[in-house]
């Protein structure tokens, strides 16, 4: 029997962020997307494309990296060649983190992309604090050390004028109820848990949602698919235990909604289905 690659996982310290090792095996675009927190990808193999709602599209090519603000949202194309597939690491930095007395006071110093950023050339220092601070999240280090180790990837991002941003807070509902269902997609989220959650009237939520132009139906169904989205991508799970992690006992009923939301099946993102 093939065993998981452990490596191809999604590894989180919660107050400190993730770490993820991403595969997609077909060219595909992949739009509406929210960031909610600050990244880091490091691009490995093809060409990662990023058009946010102002501004011109910004790439990364092998070798090279893009820097996220969070509370964002954006589309992206992975580009791959023939015979090849797309591969990138990523690190999601906590905001907490961004809290940081000294890191707060170089930050200043350094222009904080209200988008996303290219990183044409990557310092060999960045990319070694990077793979440590992966490997600080993946094998069960210490909560300090794994802090210390994001730190210096954030310190070196700063030596290449680059500083994290994040939203100041979750001011608007959409995004609290984004990060309330994150917390657990595959879970039952009635407009009565929600509300309670956020201590909230069922009116009150429905209006403010209708305010930020979507609703609790439309921002579940969103959050699940990045979600799947993303495992697909960062894992070897099999799509059946993917559609259960995100609230489908049915794998038909997922794969129907992951195509209306994306355009194409969950298969197509490793590669293993023509795109229609």
């Amino acid at each position: 029997m093939a065993h998981p690659d452990p490596d191809r996982d999604i590894h989180a310290i919660q107050g400190v962020g993730a770490a993820a090792h991403v595969m997609q095996g077909r060219e595909l675009e992949i739009l509406r997307i929210h960031v909610q927190q600050p990244a880091l990808i490091l691009v490995d193999r093809g060409i990662k494309t990023v058009r946010a709602t102002h501004g011109a599209p910004v790439r990364a090519r092998p070798g090279q990296a893009l820097v996220f603000a969070g509370g964002q949202t954006v589309d992206f194309t992975n580009t791959v060649t023939e015979g090849e597939h797309y591969e990138a690491r990523w690190l999601v930095f906590d905001p907490a983190l961004l809290d940081d007395a000294f890191y707060r006071l170089r930050a200043t110093t350094a222009a904080a992309p209200s988008q996303a950023r290219a990183l044409t050339k990557v310092h060999a220092g960045l990319a070694d604090a990077f793979a440590r601070a992966t490997e600080a999240l993946s094998c069960g280090l210490p909560v300090s050390v794994a802090r210390q180790r994001m730190l210096e990837v954030m310190h070196w991002l700063l030596e290449a004028g680059v500083a994290l941003s994040a939203p100041a807070a979750l001011a608007d509902i959409s995004s609290r109820v984004r990060v309330l269902i994150g917390s657990g997609p595959q879970q039952e989220w009635s407009a009565d848990r929600v509300a309670n959650e956020l201590s909230v009237s069922q009116a009150t939520l429905r209006r403010r949602l209708a305010t930020e132009g979507t609703t609790l139906t439309e921002l579940l169904v969103d959050i699940r698919m990045a979600t799947a989205l993303t495992l697909l991508q960062a894992t070897t799970q099999p799509v059946s235990h993917i559609a259960l992690s995100v609230g489908y006992a049915s794998s038909s009923r997922f794969a129907v909604r992951f195509r209306q939301r994306f355009g194409f099946a969950p298969t197509a993102v490793r590669g293993h289905e023509r795109v229609l």
